[in-house]
């Protein structure tokens, strides 16, 4: 849980230049004006003002075939101060940033927040500035990146989606609790859930600890462009030398209702699954044809069956996959295929969605 809901508007602030040697310079929030900033007085030696940053609209992908080389630009990380959300971080910080490219740290306060707990609990001010000086150590040799915070209070999802849009961000980092067994699906007011539903930008759920960058990264498609935008996405999270898997399920569900009305002998079943994945693997090789010869190195995989279980999470499983990647489309936004593999994925799950202009 992030924490509690509230009214007020999310605040922005920033670190002076006054910095400790060797550690890079976190800049303003590009929040609308009417923001509420929080204390504007001395903390611990750094100085905190509210700014504001107006900037042109930017695609998420921006044209071209060596989008997967050019690492991400924008991304928030959500943050409550846990484990969780600690893994996230860690996880941030090990994706590839691109040159010039900003960094947000966000926490969503509770109504109470602001004030001291008790036994001298720090309050989440203080909390997210620490958070914020420990990725300004982490990036000290990265001076062109933009490390910013962002402290807001209200409804968790509100306040990251106003976040994300107004900076501009491709990608939202968070993390999720580890996989229980028996699994359960996600409640219906999980942070998780709501994140991946009502944002309008890419999420990736954060579930182990992160030791290295991503190595085996499974990407579904199903040759729809928001897919295409999923494996360009992942390309740039997990760039080269790193392998992609690439799978594609085929869903042979209704041919095989008919089949077993038919009381068809198991040829026929056979044979029906071996021209479905040979179609299969012919589209796939096509779909993949760019990035090949871009000189990527692209894993061709095909499934047959139910998509989430017997196809994205069994061929994670076999692989020993570190990051599942799958598309989310920018009109529907409730994909029960989607939440099947957020609530049961042992790995990371990217969930790739971009909205069309108009939207």
């Amino acid at each position: 849980m992030w924490m509690t809901r509230g009214s007020a508007w999310p605040s922005t602030e920033r670190w002076s230049n006054r910095m400790p040697p060797g550690c890079c310079k976190a800049s303003p929030s590009p929040l609308h004006a009417h923001s509420q900033g929080e204390s504007g007085g001395r903390e611990g030696g750094m100085e905190m003002r509210s700014s504001q940053l107006s900037r042109p609209a930017l695609p998420l992908l921006p044209p071209g075939l060596a989008r997967g080389q050019r690492g991400v630009s924008r991304l928030v990380v959500g943050t409550d101060f846990s484990l969780r959300s600690e893994f996230a971080l860690a996880r941030a910080l090990r994706l590839p940033l691109a040159h010039g490219s900003v960094f947000c740290v966000l926490h969503v306060a509770s109504v109470l927040d602001g004030q001291e707990g008790p036994g001298g609990t720090l309050s989440g001010a203080r909390c997210l500035r620490k958070a914020v000086s420990s990725v300004c150590r982490r990036l000290r040799n990265r001076v062109d990146i933009d490390v910013r915070e962002e402290l807001g209070r209200g409804d968790p999802v509100e306040v990251a989606s106003a976040v994300a849009r107004m900076s501009g961000a491709e990608l939202v980092v968070l993390g999720r609790p580890h996989v229980t067994y028996p699994v359960r699906a996600l409640a219906e007011d999980s942070t998780v859930r709501r994140m991946v539903r009502q944002l309008g930008v890419s999420v990736l759920v954060v579930v182990p600890h992160p030791v290295r960058p991503y190595g085996r990264p499974l990407v579904a498609v199903d040759f729809s462009r928001e897919s295409r935008r999923a494996l360009e996405l992942t390309l740039r999270l997990c760039p080269a030398p790193a392998r992609v898997d690439v799978l594609h399920v085929v869903d042979t569900a209704a041919q095989e209702a008919e089949l077993r009305r038919d009381q068809a002998p198991a040829e026929r079943w056979l044979l029906l699954r071996q021209e479905r994945e040979y179609q299969a693997r012919v589209a796939l090789g096509r779909f993949l044809a760019p990035y090949r010869e871009a000189g990527r190195e692209l894993e061709v995989r095909v499934r047959c069956g139910e998509p989430a279980e017997e196809g994205i999470l069994a061929e994670a499983l076999e692989r020993g996959s570190d990051l599942l990647a799958l598309a989310m489309s920018a009109v529907e936004a409730r994909t029960p295929l989607t939440e099947q593999v957020l609530a049961r994925a042992g790995c990371d799950v990217l969930v790739s969605r971009h909205l069309s202009p108009a939207s």
